[in-house]
């Protein structure tokens, strides 16, 4: 038996053929908002990069996030992650999923497949998180007991455009009950203090650290952790953008308990996923 102790709960690839310009467009995003961002990436976007990346970090575990941009890209997308699983043996994959008419089918097929839930992004899928269209669909996640990852905050893609954050979110949760949701980037990127404000003791609401190694610090990662609880903190790093030996230290370098520390590294993450 595995003893599971660091679960990286946000973490991309790409197929092999597609990675290398997956990756030079993103990169090309970050450089053109021009926000101070991380212009490094710590793989190569494709699943072998990602597991040897892992392997390197000491991660005992990771959750692939696929995001389809189009509809037609949501079935080869979810056949390429369950293949990818497979042959990794330690990626958990999430189902990619696009917010158009035919994602209630999808989502029926994903529950039936065993998947444990599925990432959700308003900048490349043309949504804001509110939006009364997107309710049924985070309400029919609930019902087939799916976690539902949103990005949040600042997206290098349009910057100036935030399609989802805590106000939204918000909003979101006086509509719907019983859906478990993973609010990334401790919140939003460059919004993990309204987020703090707003968010904060909501139920079913986790927060993960993708994203957070050179741009919080290590005393404003602690004074979150306490406001929403370890209890409700996710180990994640949103590889290949950011490391997770680099989260980790910035976790590490806080001032949380072992006890605090354990609960984000992998004990919230197993409850979470039900492992």
């Amino acid at each position: 038996m595995i003893i599971i102790r660091l679960i990286d709960f946000h973490t991309h690839a790409f197929p092999d053929g597609l990675a290398e310009k997956a990756i030079t467009r993103l990169l090309a995003d970050v450089v053109k908002a021009d926000m101070g961002f991380d212009e490094n990436f710590y793989s190569d976007g494709t699943v072998k990069g990602l597991s040897e990346n892992m392997s390197a970090c000491g991660v005992d575990m990771s959750v692939l996030l696929p995001v389809a941009t189009k509809p037609a890209q949501v079935e080869g997308t979810n056949r390429w992650a369950e293949e990818a699983a497979k042959e990794t043996g330690n990626i958990i994959p999430f189902g990619a999923v696009y917010p158009d008419e035919s994602v209630f089918a999808v989502l029926e097929r994903l529950a039936e497949q065993g998947r444990k839930g599925i990432k959700l992004h308003g900048d490349f899928q043309n949504f804001y998180a509110d939006e009364d269209r997107m309710i049924p669909i985070y309400r029919r996640c609930g019902e087939l007991g799916l976690i539902v990852v949103m990005h949040s905050g600042i997206d290098c893609s349009s910057p100036y455009d935030i399609h989802t954050d805590a106000q939204m979110m918000a909003r979101v949760l006086d509509k719907v009950s019983g859906v478990k949701f993973v609010v990334a980037h401790m919140g939003g990127v460059r919004c993990e203090d309204e987020a703090a404000r707003l968010l904060a003791g909501a139920e079913n609401v986790w927060f993960d650290t993708a994203y957070t190694a050179g741009r919080i610090s290590p005393e404003h990662m602690t004074e979150l952790v306490r406001t929403y609880g370890a209890d409700k903190v996710l180990f994640a790093s949103d590889s290949p953008w950011n490391d997770p030996k680099d989260v980790h230290m910035l976790i590490e370098s806080t001032s949380l308990t072992a006890e605090e520390k354990k609960m984000i590294y992998y004990f919230n993450a197993e409850r979470l996923l039900g492992l």
